[in-house]
């Protein structure tokens, strides 16, 4: 079972304070910003391949200028999205 420090107010619990959560109070917990950080986990939590486990290894990809980019045998850099 997940512990977490609290980053707000969880009904009578301050912040700062940690508390035992399951799995589905902690996924609900981190998609209302509640908490602050993951003080102890069970070891089923970071199973290599989860999602978690990959963000936290994962490097960000390489952003190309145009002249690399034509470099590497392209005529333009793709363009973003089209406003309306």
């Amino acid at each position: 079972m997940p512990r977490i420090k609290l980053a707000h107010w969880y009904g009578d619990k301050a912040p700062g304070d940690e508390i035992d959560v399951d799995d589905v109070q902690l996924k609900a917990l981190r998609r209302d910003g509640m908490v602050a950080e993951v003080v102890g986990e069970s070891g089923d939590a970071l199973q290599p391949g989860s999602t978690e486990a990959t963000n936290a290894t994962a490097e960000p990809e390489p952003v190309l200028t145009k002249e690399q980019w034509q470099d590497a045998g392209g005529e333009t850099p793709p363009q973003g999205r089209k406003r309306r």
